[in-house]
């Protein structure tokens, strides 16, 4: 006998203990625009900004306050003004969490209102699916909270308008998808494959860690990768020498005092990293900064010798280092890496000679040895050898340079 097909039911999420994380409302929004991008944000902790981001802070200015705690129902039927803003809600049951814009008390209801960047999208349901599920979400939490709610409010700064979004069945059975999709992809520890030849490509702010067309050219060879335009860096090295400097932190600069006299100003976002040498000082908060926005402090002696770094936490990817760590006890895996890496080191010495040389004849014979040698990585039967084959090519290239500047 023929049975109709009984749907997949989701098991019911078990109420959170110990260390276990809750879902951001974020990353709900980030799984339904791309499973991929979520996957990247949330479970190996990728973040790169672009144009889109700092636009999308700068638009949340106006709420990103402290808003104090959320008041009972019935404190906030009684207020006068029935906003909250910048309100934190969580539920262990649903095992997830969420930041609130603003909340506004209208009659018995409670309506969340989330503010995004640009203008309204002209779409049939008032705005994107992401969006709406993000806001469903919020909902989710202040129902679990006891707080009547029926929709929400996407507020777009751009176009300054107000998009209505009702907490229908249908949006919410796809909210409730989207977060068992998470949850399962975060478990099993496996990335989802990229989009294919997706207009959400190229604005996306992980497009260069991501890299969706070499991972499906690597796979078909059919579609050549749209080329990733590198954005230009005008961040410079920030060298501070006198013994009695102290570097404090102020506003979006970072000042260098000696004998509590301002000599010097430099702007945070213009500096590729810091070098102090000898026993000049930093204040801590200016540390902290600089270890935050992943500028690196190189500690030196008066004489220039190197002594350490201060970096932040960086790159987060516990999948990598995992790999890196198991390829380190394979001597073939070692042997590839290392292979490949001093295959490049000599073609980027070979390049730099080509762009650089200002000799009357170009250096042929050098160039065509450099070739040589970088052929030959490819056939190095351990590192021993590889190591040969570096010091030749190093010598080449020194030896040029060295005839290069005699000749000057």
């Amino acid at each position: 006998m023929d049975t109709p097909d009984q749907p997949e039911l989701p098991l019911p999420f078990p109420e959170l203990s110990g260390d276990q994380p809750l879902l951001p409302a974020r990353m709900i929004n980030e799984y339904q625009y791309c499973p991929r991008l979520a996957y990247l944000e949330w479970v190996q902790g990728e973040w790169a900004e672009s144009a889109d981001t700092v636009e999308g802070r700068h638009a949340h200015r106006r709420v990103d306050q402290a808003g104090g705690e959320l008041p009972t129902p019935e404190e906030l039927a009684e207020a006068l003004q029935g906003r909250v803003r910048s309100l934190t809600l969580s539920s262990n049951r649903l095992g997830l969490i969420a930041r609130i814009d603003l909340l506004e008390h209208d009659g018995d209801t409670v309506t969340p209102v989330e503010y995004k960047r640009g203008k309204r999208p002209h779409v049939a349901r008032g705005a994107y699916d992401p969006e709406r599920v993000q806001l469903c979400v919020q909902g989710l939490l202040l129902r679990e909270q006891g707080y009547p709610c029926e929709q929400g409010i996407l507020y777009y700064a751009g176009s300054r308008e107000r998009v209505r979004v009702p907490f229908d069945d249908e949006l919410i059975e796809m909210t409730h998808q989207a977060i068992h999709g998470l949850r399962l992809i975060a478990a099993g520890g496996h990335i989802p494959p990229p989009l294919e030849d997706s207009p959400k490509c190229p604005r996306c702010s992980l497009v260069a860690i991501c890299l969706p067309d070499e991972v499906h050219y690597l796979k078909d060879h059919q579609i050549a990768p749209r080329p990733l335009f590198v954005a230009r860096e005008d961040a410079l090295p920030l060298y501070v020498q006198d013994n009695r400097a102290r570097i404090r932190k102020k506003g979006d600069t970072l000042e260098i005092l000696v004998e509590d006299h301002c000599q010097a100003r430099a702007r945070i976002g213009e500096i590729s990293h810091l070098v102090i040498q000898g026993n000049a000082h930093i204040t801590t908060p200016a540390l902290r900064h600089l270890m935050g926005e992943e500028i690196p402090v190189t500690w030196m002696t008066y004489g220039g010798w190197f002594q350490g770094h201060s970096i932040g936490t960086g790159h987060k990817n516990v999948e990598i280092r995992t790999a890196q760590y198991q390829a380190s006890f394979d001597p073939a895996a070692c042997r590839r890496i290392a292979r490949e890496l001093v295959r490049a080191k000599i073609l980027n010495s070979r390049t730099l000679l080509r762009r650089n040389w200002h000799g009357d004849q170009p250096p042929d014979r050098i160039l065509a040895d450099l070739k040589r040698h970088a052929d030959n990585t490819r056939h190095a039967h351990d590192l021993d050898q590889l190591l040969g084959i570096e010091g030749a090519a190093a010598a080449l290239y020194t030896s040029l340079q060295a005839c290069e500047i005699l000749a000057d």
